[in-house]
C-alpha cells in the first residue's frame, strides 16, 4: 500500500528469520524509498538461527555453516558487513560428529552427505548396525530412478541409502545446512549434484568413486 504522507510504498514482510530478514535488505537495496515492516512474532529475530554459551561452549541451535560452491550466501555477508566474521573450514578438523547412545561418534571418513566414497570408514563405523550396512552397499547395485524429476530430500536419502543411513549419518550432518522437515526440501532445489549423481552414473556410491578417482 502506498504511505500517504511520504508517497512511499508500503511493503509488510510476514516473519523475522534469516529469508525475512535477507528479503528487508534486498527490498531496501533495490529501492531505498520503500517503507518496509518486518513482523515477527517471537520477542527476538533471527528466526531459527540463535546462538548461545553453554558451559564454556559456544552452542548453535539450528544450521551452523552453510554451502559456499553457490555464491548467494558470500555475497550476501558481503553486502551486509559480515564477510570479515566468516569462519571458513579447517582442513586440521574436518571432521563431523553424531550423537550416538550418548557418544560423539565421528560421521565414517569420505561420506558427503550423501555420497560415501570409501569403504573401510563405513564398514567400521558404530553408527550403523550390520543390516544398515549391508542395505547401504546395496546402493551400488540399485538401479537408478532416471524418470524423476524431483524428490524431497528424505525420500531420496531412504530410497538410495535406506532408513538407518538416513537417521543417523544424512540428516543429522543435513541438519548442520537446512533446518526444515526433509519431507519438504527439494532436492533439485537444495542438493542438485545428488541428483545429478543417480542421473548420471547410476547411484551415489558409483558417483562418488569415480569423482574420486577422477
Amino acid at each position: 500500500s502506498d504511505n500517504r504522507a511520504t508517497g512511499a510504498l508500503r511493503v509488510a514482510i510476514i516473519g523475522g528469520g534469516i529469508a525475512g530478514l535477507a528479503a528487508a535488505h534486498r527490498l531496501r537495496e533495490l529501492d531505498a524509498s520503500l517503507d518496509v515492516t518486518v513482523f515477527e512474532a517471537s520477542s527476538q529475530l533471527g528466526g531459527v538461527l540463535q546462538t548461545t554459551r553453554r558451559d564454556g561452549y559456544l552452542v548453535e541451535h539450528s544450521a551452523d555453516n552453510f554451502i559456499t560452491n553457490v555464491p548467494w550466501a558470500v555475497d550476501l555477508c558481503r553486502r551486509i558487513g559480515f564477510e570479515d566474521q566468516l569462519i571458513p573450514t579447517d582442513d586440521r578438523f574436518r571432521k563431523a560428529y553424531v550423537v550416538h547412545r550418548d557418544k560423539l561418534v565421528p560421521v565414517p571418513d569420505g561420506f558427503a552427505l550423501m555420497a560415501p566414497a570409501r569403504v573401510w570408514p563405513v564398514v567400521r563405523t558404530p553408527l550403523l548396525s550390520w543390516r544398515g550396512k549391508l542395505r547401504l552397499a546395496w546402493e551400488y547395485f540399485k538401479p537408478p530412478q532416471r524418470d524423476v524429476e524431483d524428490e524431497d530430500l528424505e525420500s531420496f536419502a531412504t530410497r538410495r541409502l535406506g532408513r538407518e543411513t538416513y537417521e543417523r549419518i544424512v540428516q543429522p550432518l543435513i541438519g548442520g545446512i537446512y533446518t526444515a522437515d526433509p519431507k519438504k526440501l527439494s532436492l533439485a532445489a537444495t542438493l542438485p549434484r545428488f541428483l545429478e549423481m543417480e542421473r548420471e552414473h547410476g547411484g551415489l556410491i558409483r558417483g562418488a568413486l569415480r569423482q574420486g578417482n577422477s
